[in-house]
């Protein structure tokens, strides 16, 4: 048992119906993916603030944080790729959820987000698919939730 959420994740996303997670969900697990690649980033929001002439902050305003998730799968012989694209674009809107290795520990769930694919290839590692989940904003909630395995 870990105390941290680290180690190798399992990824999961499902297509959404109506800008929503549908009742009965079909999630498909991502195939491996690069070590150390998977990441989740915040896009701090704007930020607004009012200064005097004596260079003091007299108010602030900040915008809420956006998100954007990221991870290279390797393009094994014979895979099935998780999305089909279109020259890196990839039609509807998608949810992508993260377990953590030690699955009791919490991860998180983006129920709404605009997924692209990026492919790369090199000598060292040959084809790499990056998949970009930019998140957006769900009709209700927050756009980053927590999530834990259901225990069964």
């Amino acid at each position: 048992m870990s105390k941290l959420t680290w180690g190798k994740p399992k990824l999961e996303t499902t297509p959404l119906t109506d800008g929503a997670i549908p009742a009965t969900p079909t999630w498909v697990v991502l195939p491996d993916s690069e070590k150390d690649t998977s990441q989740l980033e915040p896009k701090p929001g704007p930020e607004r603030e009012a200064v005097n002439e004596g260079s003091e902050t007299i108010d602030f305003a900040a915008s809420k944080d956006g998100y954007t998730f990221t991870t290279d799968i390797f393009l094994k012989k014979g895979m099935t790729r998780p999305f089909t694209d279109n020259d890196g674009l990839i039609a509807g809107e998608h949810a992508i959820r993260l377990t953590p290795e030690d699955d009791t520990n919490e991860g998180w769930l983006i129920s709404r987000s605009v997924v692209k694919c990026e492919t790369r290839w090199n000598s060292a590692k040959g084809t790499m698919l990056r998949y970009i989940f930019r998140a957006l904003k769900p009709e209700t909630g927050n756009t980053l939730q927590p999530y834990t395995k259901p225990t069964t």
